[in-house]
């Protein structure tokens, strides 16, 4: 279990330093970093990188430990509300284990990419009603999605391990999107949304172009018309 966790953020770390020198499109980075979440041997982990050159050494962030007093005293539950209005929480900051988004008529942003999680499974529950929240992670944060979407949409991401690490952090996503959208997206600490965007429209100049499509990331969409 310790060498395939190692090796795991090792995987990671590679994925994450080859996106960034923009050697991985977003959703090749997506499907890899799937991959290295779900996999359960470090022949596994071994097999998303044969073709990337080793450069990355592991940060080691999804696991790194928090000593006792700090969990004693960490906090139990923080609820964000916007309302005809909008909010945004980024840098760094400690992420309760149970946070509560209500967006009504109203925009939220929440970057968890410099949170500091507790270990285990954090709990995130999304209600967005004529309204929008967007979500964005890093990508060494493994994440599970049980969401509903009526007359919405919301964006559902999956990545997480097949078996339970209880030192790995772990964001769990519920929740429902009525008139409304909730977005997961994975970007690298520091990268803008306009970054973001950039990369995205280099992925579709080089599909017009006639170049090698990516494998479709490990996510889903989910919105009222997929249901009828």
């Amino acid at each position: 279990m310790v060498a395939v966790r190692d090796r795991r953020e090792h995987v990671i770390a590679v994925l994450t330093e080859e996106f960034s020198r923009d050697t991985l499109e977003l959703d090749e980075l997506e499907r890899r970093l799937d991959l290295a979440h779900r996999a359960d041997s470090v022949t596994a982990l071994d097999a998303i990188i044969t073709d990337l050159e080793p450069g990355a050494a592991t940060t080691a962030l999804a696991t790194r430990p928090v000593d006792a007093a700090a969990l004693a005293s960490w906090p139990a539950h923080k609820r964000l509300i916007a309302i005809l209005g909008g909010f945004e929480k980024r840098g760094a900051w400690v992420c309760p284990r149970r946070v509560s988004i209500v967006a009504i008529m109203g925009g939220a942003e929440l970057d968890l990419r410099e949170a500091e999680l507790a270990p285990g499974v954090t709990e995130l529950n999304v209600i967005a009603i004529m309204g929008g929240v967007e979500l964005i992670v890093p990508p060494w944060l493994s994440v599970e999605c049980d969401a509903t979407a009526i007359l919405g949409g919301f964006e559902e991401l999956h990545r997480a391990p097949t078996t339970p690490e209880p030192e790995r952090r772990v964001l769990r996503v519920t929740g429902v999107a009525i008139m409304g959208g909730v977005e997961i997206e994975t970007r690298l600490p520091g990268e803008s949304k306009r970054d973001a965007r950039k990369r995205s429209r280099r992925e579709a100049r080089a599909l017009k172009g006639g170049g090698p499509a990516a494998l479709p990331a490990a996510r889903t969409v989910i919105r009222d018309r997929d249901r009828d």
